[in-house]
């Protein structure tokens, strides 16, 4: 469960929290997730635009190859726009890392079905900071985040960075996810180029375009959402399970989901 250069480990049952009210019901907002890997980057809880605590729950639902056999339920949505994010402190390790020797996001969601309602570009994990502001001038809005996974209209999965080094905005774009199922997305970048497996196989849409590191600007690392204009809109629709950064790129037979069951 931590490989070696693990920066950051999420997990969210009895083991990753530091109080938990039960299997069930809200997570509330003085809750603090703990970072696994002992680097000190714990999550702490933020409703957006004044949500009701049914935004963010505890859940027992869970993938089968999941080393905790828990997640949660995260009930984000558009008209009005409402959610809840996990944040990084503003003075985590993690959030000055600049990942120039390569990198593993590894994340573990989950789709309601019925998909119902508007949820085109939810994120699921993210940075915070304008890649402008990081002096970044290519790409489609010098407002985007420097680093965002998020579920297009489609239900397509899109990994879009903009990297420490290269003025450039390379894009990762999946087929669509499925409703109703749990799924493995592994984001790996090996230093040069970034590849994005779902379900341990690669998706077809790769950039290759070189990208290297993660441009920073110190702001905090988020699960649940991706900002535009320094903003959040919506929260994820669905449920968020076991997430992991690891400072180089893994092999697929070493990401999360071909652990033995004895380390689950």
């Amino acid at each position: 469960m931590r490989p070696r250069g693990t920066l950051a480990y999420w997990r969210f049952d009895a083991s990753g929290t530091a109080s938990r009210a039960g299997a069930e019901g809200p997570v509330g907002t003085d809750t603090v997730l703990r970072d696994l890997s002992g680097h000190g980057n714990d999550l702490r809880v933020t409703r957006l635009h004044d949500s009701g605590p049914e935004v963010l729950t505890w859940s027992g639902e869970h993938h089968g190859d999941q080393p905790a056999h828990a997640g949660l339920r995260f009930d984000g949505g558009k008209g009005p726009d409402r959610g809840a994010v996990l944040t990084t402190s503003a003075t985590a390790p993690l959030n000055s890392e600049k990942f120039t020797g390569g990198y593993t996001i590894e994340t573990y969601p989950r789709l309601p079905d019925p998909f119902e309602g508007d949820h085109a570009w939810m994120g699921i994990l993210s940075r915070q900071g304008r890649n402008g502001d990081a002096g970044k001038t290519t790409g489609w809005s010098p407002d985007e985040p420097t680093c965002s996974l998020n579920v297009t209209p489609e239900r397509f999965l899109q990994f879009v960075v903009y990297p420490h080094v290269q003025d450039a905005d390379p894009t990762s774009w999946s087929h669509a996810l499925p409703v109703g199922r749990w799924t493995h997305i592994a984001v790996v970048n090996d230093g040069h180029h970034t590849v994005v497996y779902v379900d341990g196989s690669k998706i077809a849409r790769n950039p290759g375009q070189p990208s290297t590191g993660i441009a920073t600007l110190g702001k905090p690392f988020v699960i649940g959402g991706t900002q535009f204009e320094e903003r959040f809109g919506q929260g994820f629709y669905g449920w968020i399970g076991d997430t992991r950064i690891v400072k180089r790129a893994l092999r697929p037979q070493d990401f999360m989901n071909h652990l033995p069951a004895s380390e689950r």
